[in-house]
């Protein structure tokens, strides 16, 4: 009888809620967790509107050392 092996999957972890991060160029704020491991951010276009999208988790990056 064949053992099947068991696959390890680490469980992603949503950012928290109010959290800064990075997506792209632009720097974010998390506004709530949606669907399918992915997050609503508040972010400025470049007329300096506010606006929300959903980013997939895995897209966000922590700020680091330097804000601006």
């Amino acid at each position: 009888m064949e053992k099947k092996r068991s696959r390890i999957r680490r469980e992603a972890l949503c950012p928290p809620i109010g959290a800064l991060l990075r997506y792209q160029a632009r720097i974010v704020r998390v506004v709530a967790e949606a669907r399918g491991q992915r997050a609503m951010i508040e972010s400025l276009d470049t007329t300096g509107r506010t606006f929300v999208s959903t980013v997939k988790w895995n897209s966000l990056r922590e700020l680091g050392a330097q804000l601006f």
